[in-house]
């Protein structure tokens, strides 16, 4: 199968579970999916981001080689919204290495305290919270940030408060 072919065929749910179903566990194949998505163009890129962060959550060890990949890729100029979402979201699903969670708390605290998509927000508080199992001291900070954060959004995003008040909920548990 010609993956950035496959890719570029139709954006949907099946396209994304054919594409799974191939790769499996297979790390080469995986490693050729993590090429077109981390070398592609702005759609390739997009749309194989979808698939990047499913695999990753059904097959967790495939992802590791590739942290410093994803943050690096987030900080490129001009990524699709979708990008910065399925990272994030990969982030929730995974053990992130310990070498790896300063930088990857501090991106998505970032995405608390910035203008970001309601998802990008609600997996950037998840992230944080699981980080702060390995650094408690930073839970203040994330309390605090995230109390901020749904007052701001009281009246609005339902995934924010949702998501918010669950976090806080469990940094209360500790």
């Amino acid at each position: 199968m010609n993956l950035h072919q496959e890719i570029l065929k139709e954006h949907s749910k099946a396209t994304v579970n054919k594409i799974i179903d191939y790769i499996g566990t297979d790390e080469e194949l995986f490693a050729e999916l993590m090429q077109v998505f981390l070398k592609g163009d702005y759609i390739t890129t997009q749309r194989s981001s979808w698939i990047v962060s499913e695999c990753a959550e059904l097959y967790p060890f495939l992802i590791k080689p590739y942290f410093r990949n994803l943050i690096d890729k987030l900080h490129e100029p001009n990524i699709h919204d979708a990008v910065r979402r399925n990272i994030v979201r990969i982030w929730q699903f995974v053990e992130i290495p310990e070498e790896f969670m300063g930088e990857v708390y501090d991106i998505c605290f970032c995405y608390l305290t910035g203008n970001e998509a309601i998802a990008v927000v609600a997996f950037s508080m998840t992230v944080c919270l699981n980080i702060t199992k390995y650094f408690p001291e930073l839970k203040t900070e994330l309390r605090v940030t995230i109390e901020d954060l749904l007052l701001k959004h009281q009246n609005g995003s339902a995934g924010i408060n949702s998501r918010g008040k669950k976090v806080l909920a469990e940094l209360k548990k500790k």
